[in-house]
């Protein structure tokens, strides 16, 4: 199977990081693509030419990570989503969170490329409010997954790390300090050194 994944893309980070906890790696190959260069494999893989999509032989492909990452789960036995119950529940919720999280990260970050006279401020103050308020409900949450070792906390500390790269100046970890701590000790773990963003991209 092919992984299609773009370096500074962290939906696609958190299958590429879960590949690696799950000691996937023989399973599952990463290629590299910029999906605005419109690559014909990965368009073959995503007709909606974004990433991640995951191509496997001889078989639909998968895209959307949270489905990538459900796909993943079942390729060996240890299991980072619960087959049922609440800790499911939570699990996916904190998914669905931190995936939000990153969407209203993108939607700022398009909106501050732009050139400025062509920004809108109502957009830039409504994702900044939603990113704080974010914050603010996963650091009263992060009990439920602080401790874990599971798909919603590698999710929710993938978000944090696309906070850092794509809105730095948004001082989390001074409005969080419980959720920095948790979240240092996921950027220490081997899976994020080795997907971590290239610098200044």
């Amino acid at each position: 199977m092919r992984l299609f994944y773009s370096p500074t893309s962290p939906y696609a980070r958190k299958c590429r990081a879960l590949v690696l906890e799950k000691g996937l790696e023989t399973k599952v190959h990463f290629v590299e693509a910029v999906p605005f260069e419109d690559p014909g494999e990965l368009h073959a893989a995503n007709p909606l030419g974004k990433v991640p999509a995951l191509a496997r032989e001889g078989r639909p492909s998968i895209i959307g990570s949270p489905q990538i990452c459900e796909y993943l789960d079942t390729l060996n036995d240890e299991l980072w989503i619960p087959a049922r119950g609440e800790s499911r529940v939570l699990v996916l919720r904190q998914q669905a969170i931190a995936d939000g999280l990153m969407d209203i990260t993108v939607g700022r970050r398009i909106e501050m490329n732009r050139d400025a006279s062509l920004r809108y401020p109502f957009w830039q103050e409504r994702w900044e409010k939603a990113i704080a308020r974010t914050v603010d409900v996963l650091e009263a949450e992060r009990g439920q997954f602080e401790r874990s070792v599971d798909l919603g906390a590698l999710s929710v500390a993938v978000a944090l790390g696309y906070l850092d790269l794509r809105y730095p100046e948004f001082d989390w970890r001074a409005r969080a300090p419980g959720l920095a701590g948790f979240a240092e000790k996921w950027f220490g773990r081997e899976s994020f050194v080795e997907t971590a963003p290239p610098a200044g991209k």
